[in-house]
């Protein structure tokens, strides 16, 4: 149902901050490759979450003043799964995967989070959800399938499509778990909170990164990384979501495939095979008819979200993304953030 049924306001810049999110986002796969080239996965990680966590403190320290003690354990397994578990295997993955096909594997997020869902949480699957499901993963396969079956790098290729999709699995984790918290404390202090417990374990990496040795270049990629499509990704969605509200703004998460795909053959000189274009429709296709469905019952009036770390957010089964980013939750927010209104309805995420 749209906000303006609903009586939430749609307010002008909602679609602007919600697009240089989306970009923030899609292009974090292609900076992160790049990067990978100059610095090994473990140190890249380190000195990214380090950063983005340095910066999201401000909103972090007043909202773990706040959490419940009994809300902590469930906030510490969100930010590894966001942090660590997302995070590591997209990095590592992108080692051997061009930037474009993880890009389009990444996609396949709000699948995970229903089947997640299903699993877990006990809900019932309609035909949407089936058909839906089946058909991304015949693009997963359509994608994965003949760089596994090419003579030159097909075993890499095909380990680093399996890191990807078990990131999407852990991102889906994430976001069922970091749901309640979203709802309870605001999207905003729940992932400033969970990215900075998440980022934690990095910094037993310290010496790793010490004294720090990358190029010009390198510098510009990693700040891209921590500041914009962390940090700035996540404040900007929040902004976007409140502005234009959720069921408006969150189908731009659709275009991100798009601009990881873009951005890989503008930056990286990737081609992009008649292959991965296939299985990128197939990918988009299943999570457009999922997109809408809501496991077991109609969907409910409260709000769905999709977040990501780094780069992500909590997500429902609409249009959704990852710790390459971080989306919202309803609920009101805290911190030096932008406010959040109760009545929005968002998908979290986190980033990559």
């Amino acid at each position: 149902m749209d906000e303006r049924a609903t009586g939430t306001k749609v307010r002008p810049g909602g679609v602007g901050a919600g697009l240089i999110a989306v970009c923030l986002w899609g292009l974090a796969p292609v900076a992160t490759r790049s990067l990978v080239s100059e610095l090994a996965p473990l140190p890249l990680l380190t000195l990214r979450q380090l950063l983005a966590a340095g910066v999201l403190l401000p909103w972090a320290v007043p909202a773990l003043r706040r959490i419940d003690a009994r809300d902590r354990p469930r906030l510490i397994a969100a930010g590894l799964l966001g942090m660590v578990g997302y995070n590591l295997p997209v990095t590592v993955g992108l080692q051997w995967l061009p930037a474009s096909s993880a890009g389009l594997l990444l996609a396949t997020e709000p699948v995970w989070v229903l089947v997640i869902g299903l699993v877990f949480l006990a809900e019932r699957a309609g035909f949407r959800i089936v058909l839906g499901t089946g058909v991304a993963l015949a693009g997963v396969a359509v994608i994965a399938g003949p760089s596994a079956l090419s003579p030159g790098s097909g075993t890499r290729a095909a380990a680093g499509a399996a890191l990807v999709l078990l990131a999407t699995l852990a991102f889906g984790g994430y976001t069922v778990v970091l749901r309640p918290l979203s709802e309870k404390y605001g999207p905003v202090s729940a992932t400033a909170a969970s990215s900075v417990a998440g980022a934690l374990p990095y910094l037993a990496l310290v010496g790793t990164i010490w004294p720090p040795r990358l190029s010009p270049p390198a510098w510009g990629e990693m700040l891209f990384l921590a500041l914009g499509s962390t940090v700035a990704g996540m404040l900007l969605w929040n902004r976007a979501i409140v502005r234009g509200g959720s069921t408006r703004i969150s189908r731009l998460l659709y275009l991100e495939p798009l601009v990881s795909v873009l951005g890989a053959m503008v930056f990286l000189g990737e081609r992009a095979t008649a292959a991965v274009l296939a299985g990128g429709v197939l990918v988009i296709a299943g999570v457009l008819v999922t997109g809408d469905s809501a496991p077991g019952k109609a969907r409910p009036a409260r709000s769905s979200h999709r977040y990501r770390t780094d780069s992500g957010p909590i997500c429902t089964p609409s249009p959704a993304a990852s710790p390459y980013r971080a989306a919202s939750s309803s609920g009101a927010g805290s911190g030096p953030g932008p406010n959040h209104s109760s009545s929005s309805r968002s998908r979290p995420r986190s980033s990559a």
